[in-house]
């Protein structure tokens, strides 16, 4: 045994002192949430640090499209940012680019954002810029033959990935219609929509019990007064638009991509939205599936990794989820030669579909950890803005990372096990990409 040398033990006693002196939980950032005068929600999360975020977030995604207008949403997307009447769109750049600043649009299911990076003193400028783009009537022909031909290159782009693919598709098969909206809008979509179409888009969705203005390092009494400064000459009319119920059916689809190509293998099953009970049991249970390495010289399972089981040398799985406000997907996605995705996929279904059985408090402890790191690991900036948004949008209020971390501990087994019932007895939604006459179709799983 090699002695212990006198430079280690002092090392070993300078992180122990250190280790005494961390607190066992963060200081507490301030939690707000209200609403203007118009209606409009406005929700900070102000841990105190020099730079701010900040989002103005709408509901209306891709769900929220009519059938005779598919790809709007993705459209006003790329329209969003334009000139104002008064000023122009290169001052609007050429400012947020002096400044350091940044400045994004984004859309998904059930959210369409606008948003911004800065440090705090440019709040005051932040507020009306974003919220005159919001509601910008001026909308010239130039312009929208501008967004229609970016938003027809970001498809193009995004759907050459075979994953972007697979998932567009795999919500398609799970919901039809409303999440089953692509997010994307398609070549065909975006060239058949005019101008009159985003118009009616955004006066049916732009209504104040659909937006709402959410921070992180703001003060909250300093955005409440610039958003009621900013909406006050505008009148904002309430909401009208009712929206239909998610209704998960499954189904399968295949896309042929030639007999060299990787495969792409997605299953998955009705899982939990962020607004209902079983959220917090949900992230657990994808926890205790994911396969990913957690260590980098470790074993393919960081937790319990239930999928790696299933697993060969040369086929991945993976873990998938999804969660909106009112219906969730959960399941695994596979990559490798189409030849060998059959036999892997065979046993990641029945390894998912018998996995209740077997979960014990054992495998709970290690996947409400992982969970809680992942939970956390998976917030950017921007993606901490719309989870805030979307859950103050769907509940009144939004959950801290202290919150989320403390409904993630008081899942039990018996919750986990719930959902897993809820995967055994449910028809799955399957996508295929590859080599079609080599992968397996959903009944020969």
């Amino acid at each position: 045994m090699y002695p212990r040398s006198s430079v280690l033990r002092s090392a070993v006693r300078s992180y122990a002192s250190l280790a005494r002196e961390q607190p066992l939980v963060a200081a507490k950032a301030h939690k707000t949430v209200s609403k203007t005068s118009a209606g409009v929600k406005v929700a900070t999360y102000d841990e105190g640090g020099p730079a701010s975020s900040l989002a103005v977030v709408l509901k209306a995604g891709s769900r929220y499209e009519s059938p005779d207008a598919p790809g709007a949403a993705h459209l006003l997307k790329t329209s969003l940012v334009r000139a104002v009447p008064g000023d122009n769109i290169v001052r609007t750049i050429l400012e947020a680019e002096l400044r350091g600043n940044s400045l994004y649009t984004s859309v998904g299911r059930e959210q369409l954002t606008i948003g911004s990076e800065f440090l705090r003193d440019d709040l005051v400028d932040a507020v009306p810029s974003l919220l005159s783009h919001v509601f910008n009537s001026s909308f010239h022909a130039y312009e929208f033959l501008d967004a229609r031909a970016k938003a027809i290159e970001e498809s193009t782009a995004s759907l050459a990935d075979p994953r972007t693919k697979v998932i567009e598709a795999l919500h398609h098969i799970a919901f039809r219609s409303g999440l089953g909206n692509s997010v994307l809008a398609s070549p065909a979509a975006a060239k058949a929509l005019k101008r009159a179409h985003l118009q009616e888009f955004a006066s049916k969705l732009f209504t104040s019990d659909r937006i709402a203005v959410v921070g992180t390092g703001i003060a909250h009494e300093d955005l409440t007064a610039l958003v009621e400064s900013s909406l006050a000459s505008l009148t904002l009319s309430a909401g009208t638009a009712a929206t239909a119920a998610s209704k998960y059916f499954g189904g399968e689809t295949r896309f042929d991509a030639g007999p060299a190509a990787p495969a792409h293998y997605a299953v998955a099953f009705p899982s939990a939205s962020f607004a209902s009970a079983d959220y917090a049991a949900s992230l657990v249970l994808r926890a205790y599936l994911d396969s990913s390495s957690r260590v980098k010289w470790g074993s393919p399972s960081g937790v319990t990794g239930l999928l790696s089981s299933a697993a060969s040398a040369d086929v991945t799985v993976s873990s998938l989820a999804a969660s909106y406000s009112d219906a969730g997907l959960i399941g695994f996605y596979l990559t490798g030669p189409s030849a060998h995705i059959g036999g892997v996929a065979s046993k990641a279904l029945k390894t998912v579909k018998t996995a209740g059985a077997g979960f014990t408090a054992e495998h709970l402890a290690r996947a409400k950890k992982a969970a809680i790191v992942d939970a956390e690991a998976d917030f950017s900036r921007e993606t901490k803005l719309q989870d805030v948004a979307r859950s103050v949008l769907t509940n009144g209020t939004f959950s801290t990372s202290e919150e989320l971390a403390a409904a993630v501990n008081k899942v039990t087994v018996a919750d986990v096990q719930k959902l897993l019932t809820g995967i055994s007895v449910s028809k799955p939604s399957i996508v295929a990409l590859g080599n079609l006459s080599q992968l397996p179709f959903a009944d020969q799983l």
